[in-house]
């Protein structure tokens, strides 16, 4: 029974970890609508905020490392499902990562570019709530979850797409004259920010992939 109390204790920390994650990102969806209206301040607030989220996020892996190593789950369980926390809190990394080079620069954000980043938020977006609900069917249909993971290969596809037709218009911006080099630097590290929370997310789809393909057998 102790066994059993364990694993449903893991379970219920995977879904507050898998809340707190989304959390992040829905603030960060807030913070880059701040960067388009050069609210420096909202920005910097949001980041704070996003830093909160981020670190009880891994208070809460934390919790369930400990979890594991109590011997919540079979072993030949256990290493995937670890791999699998680590790989959603790495995506709750880089989400702070992007959000501290947003707030930490400071740059006007070039108006040119407003509807290619919001192009690029809203397929990664698109992506994170796709990595979410994979994680949900994970426990429940292995064949839906198994779709969700092909929607996210496509949705990150986009992204890198999106991410390139950004740097290049950035570099045609920069050669005319049109951006300064310090705004150039900067808005192509966002992008690339941006663009590797979509990596990341595809990163833990992989992860459960691996637990689907052992469950199917």
């Amino acid at each position: 029974m102790k066994f059993f109390l364990k694993e449903s204790k893991v379970e219920k920390h995977g879904r507050q970890h898998l809340e707190k994650v989304m959390e992040c990102y829905l603030k960060f969806e807030e913070l880059m609508e701040a960067f388009y209206a050069g609210n420096c301040r909202l920005v910097s607030e949001l980041t704070k905020e996003i830093a909160i989220k981020e670190h009880e996020a891994d208070e809460i892996r934390r919790k369930m490392e400990l979890e594991f190593y109590e011997g919540a789950f079979l072993p030949f369980d256990r290493e995937d499902r670890i791999m699998l926390v680590e790989s959603i809190d790495k995506v709750a990394d880089i989400i702070e990562s992007a959000a501290f080079t947003v707030s930490l620069g400071k740059v006007a954000f070039p108006a040119e570019f407003r509807d290619d980043f919001r192009d690029m938020m809203k397929v990664t977006g698109k992506t994170i709530r796709a990595l979410y609900e994979c994680l949900e069917f994970l426990e429940t249909d292995l064949g839906e979850a198994m779709r969700k993971v092909h929607e996210i290969e496509r949705f990150e596809d986009e992204a890198d797409v999106i991410e390139r037709k950004i740097i290049t218009g950035l570099y045609s911006a920069y050669r005319e004259d049109r951006i300064g080099v310090v705004k150039f630097l900067d808005m192509k590290e966002i992008a690339r920010k941006v663009a590797n929370i979509s990596d990341r997310a595809e990163d833990a789809s992989d992860r459960a992939l691996i637990i689907i393909a052992k469950r199917r057998g």
